[in-house]
Formats: structure tokens, C-alpha cells, sequence
């Protein structure tokens, strides 16, 4: 998937540190990288881990997690679309 196709599927992204005195997991902000890299850039962990550091040790040991929307996230998304028609 590209950065742009999960923006618009509404998946979450996430890295994590993967060093053992660290394992710092944050979100990572999709439109910004949409912006930094260009909305066709692969988001595969060869594609975009290394372009990534952990913020709070400096690592480039970096691991992604991908998670889709939730039961009630689709639902929350499929009621406001519904209201703006």
C-alpha cells in the first residue's frame, strides 16, 4: 500500500523501536509523510523504515505495525458520511 491508500482507507501506522532498552511505540503522522515523501511512496517496512529514527533514543531500528480501522471507527465513518449527503 501507499502512504496515500492508507490515508484514504483510514489505517493507522505505527513504528516502534525494537531496541530492548527503548521499545518506544508512537503513531505516525500520515499526512506528514504524505508531504515528506509524496502520496505514492510505499509504506512496506523496505520502503519506509529506513527513513525513520526513534525519537527518543536515536535508533534506526525501527519496526511498523499497520492497523485498520476498528468495527466502531467504520461505523463512526459510514454515519457522518451518511449525515453530509
Amino acid at each position: 500500500m501507499t502512504v496515500q491508500e492508507l490515508i484514504d482507507e483510514g489505517y493507522t501506522l505505527h513504528a516502534g523501536c525494537k531496541e530492548n532498552t527503548c521499545l518506544r511505540t508512537r503513531p505516525l503522522d500520515l499526512i506528514a509523510l504524505r508531504d515528506r515523501l509524496g502520496p505514492e511512496h510505499g509504506t512496506l517496512h523496505h520502503n519506509l523504515a529506513p527513513k525513520l529514527r526513534c525519537s527518543t533514543c536515536g535508533s534506526k531500528n525501527v519496526g511498523l505495525i499497520v492497523s485498520p480501522l476498528t468495527h466502531g471507527e467504520i461505523i463512526r465513518r459510514e454515519s457522518t458520511s451518511n449525515l453530509r449527503r
